[in-house]
């Protein structure tokens, strides 16, 4: 070998390995005059200041007879920089100390020997987030505290984008970076950014006519603010029209600190009208902690009261109830993309149990379990098979639940082939199978099938549903269309129901 090849090598070597091996591979061809194809990495050997990971050997083996190019290099050597950054060291150095070539019949083999340094563990100081403006400063702070002087890799980054996904209007935009301070401390470097906090959602159902009636429209109005004054608290709002004599209003605040502790607390009340027989009044608050790994749990305190109207203490003969109940609420969310997931699940399970008091009649025990869980599994690219499982049941301690404990369901957000509320039963369920083709990250055609059950004394039933439905983004929001078929319904007397949402 001349020595200019050898010195054009030091050269490139002191700015980088990856240019010396270049530079060499290159003067190494033209003077063998072999085409590039016919290079191929040899043995490759790595050398450490610490133990070598097994996952090297895998390395190893595996560009073991490539062919030797810019791009096989590259990942060559981010491979090797990437085993120490997996285990927190994140300013590793890689050096070239021998290529070591050698010619075998029609090839050339390079065996290169690098040199790896770990350097010193990094730990995060401090975390500075960007194009914040919204959100008070406090509120991310104290989702990410536990992580300051921990070593930073790639679970504990999994776990800061799960603490900052706790908040819907909160989006991380690109890859965190690494960088340090004018006072010489590591900092992690994280571009965030800020959706519209608050959200609005309506659906809209017709009801066709039929012999004995006129057609009718149903709705509801789902009003949340996610961020009040940029704190993290969350008030909803929400009002129903299930039937033509029914109606539903409800209202819960969300804190998600009480005081200088981590536990959360959330109140909520609740009134409906059900077929201008009963008027059933809910009121709840709870308080609970929340671990990114476990999910959240929440202790409850119920109270839940049924005052019949004089048509129903005549037709149904209601009394007028009282149940004081204590309960408990499981809840983990693993979905990639709220509105419109492509993976991960979402499950909730609340139990509670009580003393319901009727008048002139004993005290009864009733127990209460409701169960709400989604799955969402990607089937090839674009295709995404979704499903969803819910039970609800009440139960009575020797008696059974009277019209003012049963559960309704049909419609939109259950059987969709259906009009809203249109079966009852003291214990209910229903799951949802859906094929998915994705359009864009919010917008998707849907291909549905609900299958119901309900239990109305003591005589189980089965409804189902079927149809299709579309998703899609518009400067207004999301608009939802769902065009269900129902038990014996043809295409005019099928079911549609239209939903908006939107974000302001």
């Amino acid at each position: 070998m001349r020595l200019l090849p050898f010195i054009q090598c030091f050269w490139a070597y002191i700015k980088t390995p990856v240019g010396c091996f270049l530079v060499f591979t290159t003067i190494l061809l033209a003077q063998t005059d072999v085409p590039a194809d016919s290079v191929i990495f040899g043995k490759i050997t790595i050398n450490s200041d610490r133990i070598i990971p097994i996952r090297t050997n895998q390395i190893q083996e595996e560009f073991t007879n490539q062919t030797v190019t810019q791009q096989s290099i590259d990942d060559l050597t981010t491979r090797l920089l990437r085993l120490p950054m997996q285990q927190g060291y994140y300013f590793p150095v890689l050096q070239l100390e021998k290529v070591l070539p050698s010619r075998e019949n029609n090839y050339t083999a390079v065996n290169p020997v690098f040199r790896l340094e770990w350097g010193d563990i990094t730990t995060i100081d401090t975390i500075i987030f960007q194009d914040v403006r919204k959100t008070r400063p406090q509120v991310l702070n104290r989702m990410i505290k536990e992580y300051i002087g921990k070593r930073y890799t790639p679970v504990v980054d999994k776990q800061i984008n799960r603490s900052l996904n706790r908040f819907t209007f909160i989006m991380i935009e690109q890859e965190k970076e690494i960088v340090k301070t004018r006072v010489g401390k590591t900092a992690l470097l994280c571009n965030l950014r800020e959706h519209r906090e608050n959200e609005f959602s309506g659906i809209v159902g017709y009801i066709p006519e039929t012999i004995n009636q006129k057609g009718y429209f149903t709705g509801e109005l789902d009003l949340k603010f996610h961020n009040l004054s940029g704190t993290g608290r969350q008030l909803a709002l929400y009002w129903s029209k299930t039937s033509r004599y029914s109606q539903q209003i409800r209202m819960n605040y969300f804190e998600p600190w009480i005081w200088k502790s981590n536990m959360f607390g959330e109140t909520g009340f609740e009134q409906i009208l059900r077929d201008t027989l009963v008027v059933i009044r809910k009121f709840n608050i709870g308080t609970g902690f929340y671990s990114l790994k476990w999910g959240s749990i929440q202790f409850l305190v119920n109270r839940e009261s049924s005052l019949p109207t004089p048509g129903g203490r005549d037709l149904l003969s209601l009394t007028n109830t009282m149940t004081n109940a204590f309960g408990l609420k499981y809840k983990i969310d693993r979905r990639n993309n709220f509105y419109n997931p492509t993976g991960g699940v979402l499950l909730q399970v609340a139990w509670n149990a009580g003393l319901q008091q009727r008048e002139s009649i004993e005290n009864k025990i009733r127990s209460e379990f409701l169960f709400d869980a989604e799955v969402y599994l990607p089937v090839k690219s674009y295709w995404i098979f979704a499903s969803s499982y819910h039970f609800k049941g009440k139960w009575l301690i020797d008696g059974s639940p009277r019209y003012s404990d049963q559960y309704w369901f049909g419609g939109a957000g259950s059987l969709r082939g259906y009009s809203n509320d249109f079966f009852q039963g003291s214990q209910i369920a229903w799951v949802a199978l859906e094929i998915r083709r994705l359009i864009d990250n919010l917008s998707s055609f849907i291909l549905f099938y609900d299958q119901g059950y309900y239990r109305q004394a003591n005589m189980p039933n089965y409804p189902h549903s079927f149809g299709v439905g579309i998703r899609l983004a518009s400067r207004m929001g999301i608009i939802g269309l769902d065009y269900g078929f129902g038990k014996g319904d043809t295409f005019s007397t099928a079911k549609i129901h239209i939903r908006l949402i939107n974000r302001f």
